[in-house]
Order: C-alpha cells, then structure tokens, then sequence
C-alpha cells in the first residue's frame, strides 16, 4: 500500500503543477526587432529588442534605408527609428514551437527629409493572412500598434511588406511571440441565432479592443504577455450612468478555469456598475459603443469577477451585444460558489449583426431577483478573419477574392452603367451630329459610336452581347451580377456593399489590387459620387444625363492628369517618392434648374468656363433621369 502511494502521489500533484505553470509563460519564439535602429537603450518593461544590424538576417530586401530621430513623445524607444522600402520585402523567420503567437507591428510616421511617412500607403501580409491593405497613418500624430494573433502550423513565417507604386512601406518594430495555448479556446458561443460556435482556432485575429473597465491604463510592463489595455471610459454611451468599483488586486482569487494569462488581476480588481445601484429602481443599461467593420465577424470576449456583492447569490443580470441577449441572469458567485472570482465567456457576432458597429450592454434582470446591479471589468474585441484568411478589406493574399467572388474592377455599379448604356443610347440617337471632340478619349465618345449613326434602335438592340458591349461590360465595371446570392449577405446587392465601403471611406479596399496606386483618389471618389446619386430611390433626386456625363467627363479629366504627373514623376531620379501632383480645384458639377430646362437649343450651346469640354453644350439640356 505504501508503495502504491509513493506511485500516486506525482499524478495526485500534477494539477497542482500545470496550475502553477498556466500562472507564468516563457515564450518558445521571441523575435523582438527595432527596425531602423543601429544602436537601442532598454524598452521600459524590460524586454530587449535587437537592433537593425543585429536583425539583418530576418529581412530579404534590396534596400537599405533607415531613418531615426533623437527624441519625441512616443512611448517607447522603438518607435524613434524605422526602415523605408520603397519595393516589396519580406522578413522570415524560423519558429521553434507551433501553436497561437502574438505579431505585433508597431508604426510611428517619423519626420525625415527623404520621405513622407504619413502619406506613405502599403499592404502588409503574411504567408496566409492579409494584415493591412492599402495602410496609411492617415496623418496621425501618435504611435500605432497592429496586433494579431495567429496559430502557426508551419516552422517558415514571413510578414511581407508592400508598397503602393510611387509610394512606400515602413516599420518601425516587430514583435512575433509565442502566446500560450490556453488564450483562444476552440469553443464559444453564437449570438445569433444562438448555438455552440466551434473551430475558432481555425481562424486568425486582429485584436481591436482591450480594455479595463473602470480602471487604470495596463501597458506591457504590468502584463505577463505584454499587452495594453485602456481605460473605458471614450467608449461608454453616457458615463453617468456607470460607476467604477475596485479592490486590491490581493483579493482575487484564480479558479481552475481561469488565469492570469487570459487577463492579469488588475483587469479583475476594477470594473464598471451601475450608479446608485443600491436605490433598487434602476432600469437602465451601462453600454460602450464601438466602431466595427461589417465585413467581418467578432469575438467578443467580456471579463467578468464580482468585485461589489456582499454576499453569494445577490448580483444577477444579464449582457447584451447590438441589442441581443448574450447571457441572461449572469450569477457570477454560483460559477465558482465564491465572490471575486475571474470568469470570461467569448461570443462570436457574425458579420451579418455588425453594419452598426458594436454595442455592448449590461443590465438588471426585469424581476426583482437580488440586487439591482450589473458590472463589467474588461473587454476584448477580436476582429475574425473572413474566408480567404483577410484581416482588412475584401481581397486575401495574392488577391484571392477576385477568383472566389468576381469582385468588380472599379468598384462595380453594374445596375448604373448599365441604365447609363440605356439611356445614353436613346439620348444619343436624338442628338447624332458627330463633331470633332467625339473622337477624344471621353466617356461621351464611348457612348456616342453606339447609336450615332443612322442605324436604327431597333438594330443597336441586337448588338447588345457583341465585341462593342463585353469592351463596356469590361471597362465600365461589369465585372459580375449587381444581385448575386452566392455571396456573403452584406455582399449580395452589388450597388448597396459599395456604398457601405462609400460611407466609411473605405472604396480602396474594394478595387482591384492590381490597380491601387494608379487610380485618382479624387477621380474614384467623383465617380462614385455620381453612381450614389444614380442610385437615389426616388428619380426626382436623380442627376439628368446631362449630369451624369458631366461627372463622368469630370472623374475621367482628374484621372488623366493624375496618370500624366505620374509619368513625368518617374522619369525623375527616383531617390525619393514623388508626390502626386495637385489638382486644381474644379466646382462641383451643378445640378440642372428650372431656369436651365427652359433654354432655347442657341443658348444650350453657350456653357461654362467649368465644363470642362465643349462636349456638353450637347448634353445641357438632357433632363431624362
């Protein structure tokens, strides 16, 4: 028996053991580089970064440009120095242990007499995710941290940087650490409709939001795994609604199922509730509100440890995110039969409930059960990746969305163009005068060789599926159905998912990658002003033709100039990155009045100075919508 015991005893102690080791983590992969650096003093959470030089190995580039400053008001070393590309590179690495790891990639636009780095716009992949695509500081005067989490398979990992044409990439530190195994489970739950959500470990992550709710700022130095989390308070709806609470971080207390790896004490020990919870009449909700990209679904992972109950079985309440029940009557001290006890639930929102954004809200139950309070000590947003594997916008590595979904060149309004082809064609037969400007490289001089000579309606009807037609369909962004159900829900209707991305400022994301970098920002933005207003519900708020020639012929003007500076930039030396040229402001084009409809045909011909060409003398008239 005794010997029996001695036998037993390492495997009685062992969840002892890997309770002990779930509270620390030593990384297997730990590549820290400051990129740009030639010499670094230590970071303040003690970690040490290697040098450029000392990095060089990493990196496969043709180039070598670094750029540093002195002093300025970041918040860590690192991010006084960077590396320029002005082509593609790539840094590989070799990894010792496979499962989740952190990438982390830190941006500072350092001022420097060789580039602009707040103009500067790049794509960043690696072997299988899309990271960022056509990337821009957008002018932003602080430090910007991207941080993935990804689950490597393969013992090769590259991060691959890539510049727009004429413009360049930069970085200025890069993190890729082990992260331990226990952070992402394989399982959570759906939020609608609600089920078992299985296969996150399949996916990878972009971590949004962090925060600790009702306390104070975490950086890298207070946290096990280096992470940062920020007060709560920019992102509560009305803040006197809510109330911080907090303890000592003494007094929390670990169970089987969590650990300071998922979130470190000080997250626990302060949290959000309810203001003047004690009156027992409150029927509100505490709700953050968060910016979010539709085009993705969400794991939204909620922190919670009774921290304010006096006694078990007092708090109960429940969780709502975009105005669904995510948990109802939430008992947090029945969990662990104990108060101040971590717990955290991950929930995945689906794409399809994210076209407002992310609310997040916790409130009383309707019944009188317990106290009337409710509390939330941390949050953390994760961004899915979509289905091929991107992180930011629609196209995946090597642009594999354009072979899966067909996803239109200039952004696509099939339904417009093709009303545009429609119409212009009847337009076009009334006025079938050719003149000397039909022959310039317009978009009136697309329509006009359709139906400008004496052949009949009838006739150009049969046309249609020619040569002539599949060179409109190709160049006028017909590049697939404007209804196609195959596709994701907020992608199905053609001309309503390219306004979304419109609306967001976001139409870059949506072209054809082989195109970014030679299209006008301002020439795309023209064009698709006018496919907005072609698309307005009502046809009294429709442009006229004439109108619609007018942007075109306007949107068509920017880009020609756009691509004449750019050639004229690189037959410069090519030492720095050349500046797009200016374009002189031009009005808006002006919508047709009253006053205007009643022209005689004499005075039609008489336009102005604007216009651009004298084309739309012919077009000023037009009122068919």
């Amino acid at each position: 028996m005794a010997i029996l015991l001695v036998l037993l005893l390492p495997l009685l102690s062992w969840p002892t053991i890997v309770s002990a080791e779930d509270n620390t983590f030593k990384p297997g992969d730990e590549f820290l580089i400051a990129c740009g650096a030639r010499s670094l003093d230590s970071v303040p959470d003690g970690r040490i970064f290697k040098t450029d030089h000392e990095a060089q190995g990493y990196l496969q580039t043709k180039q070598d440009i670094l750029v540093s400053v002195p002093s300025a008001d970041v918040p860590s070393p690192i991010y006084l120095s960077a590396r320029i590309f002005k082509e593609d590179a790539t840094y590989a690495f070799t990894l010792k242990s496979a499962g989740w790891h952190w990438v982390r990639l830190h941006f500072f636009p350092i001022n420097n007499t060789e580039f602009d780095l707040r103009a500067a716009t790049f794509s960043v992949n690696t072997d299988k995710y899309a990271l960022l695509h056509n990337f821009n500081i957008n002018n932003n005067t602080e430090a910007v941290l991207k941080e993935y989490l990804i689950n490597m398979t393969d013992p090769n990992f590259s991060i691959q940087f890539k510049p727009l044409k004429n413009s360049a990439a930069f970085i200025n530190a890069i993190e890729v650490v082990s992260a331990p195994d226990i952070l992402i489970s394989d399982q959570a739950t759906n939020l609608f409709p609600v089920n078992d959500f299985a296969g996150l470990n399949d996916f990878g992550y972009e971590v949004v939001y962090r925060l600790n709710m009702g306390g104070p700022l975490i950086t890298s130095e207070n946290d096990t795994l280096s992470r940062r989390w920020v007060p709560d308070k920019p992102y509560l709806k009305h803040e006197a609604l809510a109330k911080k609470a907090s303890v000592p971080t003494s007094s929390i207390k670990y169970g089987p199922g969590t650990s300071p790896l998922i979130a470190p004490a000080t997250v626990y020990a302060s949290a959000e509730q309810m203001a003047d919870s004690e009156t027992r009449i409150q029927k509100f909700n505490i709700t953050w509100n968060f910016v979010a990209d539709a085009t993705f679904s969400y794991v939204v992972r909620l922190h919670f440890c009774d921290i304010v109950s006096k006694s078990l079985n007092d708090l109960y309440f429940n969780v709502y995110l975009n105005g669904k029940k995510a948990i109802s009557g939430l008992d947090l001290s029945s969990i662990e039969d104990e108060l101040a006890v971590p717990y955290f639930k991950d929930i995945v929102v689906d794409a399809s409930l994210m076209s407002n954004g992310l609310a997040v809200e916790v409130g009383p139950m309707d019944d009188e059960t317990g106290t009337r309070n409710a509390i939330l000590n941390g949050l953390e947003v994760f961004k899915m990746s979509s289905k091929v594997n991107s992180l930011d916008g629609v196209f995946g590595v090597d642009g594999e969305v354009l072979e899966k979904h067909k996803v239109v060149t200039y952004v696509g309004f099939g339904l417009m163009f093709g009303a545009f082809i429609g119409l212009g064609a009847m337009v076009l037969k009334w006025h079938k005068r050719p003149q000397d400007w039909q022959k310039r490289n317009s978009f009136s001089s697309w329509l006009l060789p359709v139906h400008a000579g004496d052949q009949s309606f009838m006739t150009s009807k049969t046309s249609m599926g020619s040569h002539k037609t599949n060179f409109y369909s190709s160049t006028l962004g017909l590049g697939r159905p404007a209804l196609n159900p195959q596709l994701p829900r907020e992608q199905v209707n053609l001309a309503e998912w390219a306004m979304q991305w419109k609306r967001k400022g976001l139409l870059e994301k949506i072209i054809d990658p082989l195109l970014v970098g030679t299209i006008n920002p301002e020439s795309l933005k023209k064009f698709a002003e006018a496919a907005e207003k072609c698309l307005a519900e009502h046809g009294v708020d429709r442009p006229t033709m004439g109108d619609v020639l007018w942007n075109l012929e306007y949107a068509l003007q920017l880009q020609e100039s756009f691509s004449a500076g750019k050639d004229e930039d690189e037959s410069k030396i090519s030492a720095t990155v050349a500046d797009s040229p200016a374009i002189v402001p031009t009005p808006d084009p002006i919508s047709t009045s009253v006053a205007e409809d009643n022209k005689s045909p004499a005075e039609a011909q008489v336009i102005d100075e604007h216009s651009g060409t004298a084309m739309f003398a012919q077009f000023s008239g037009l009122n068919g919508r």
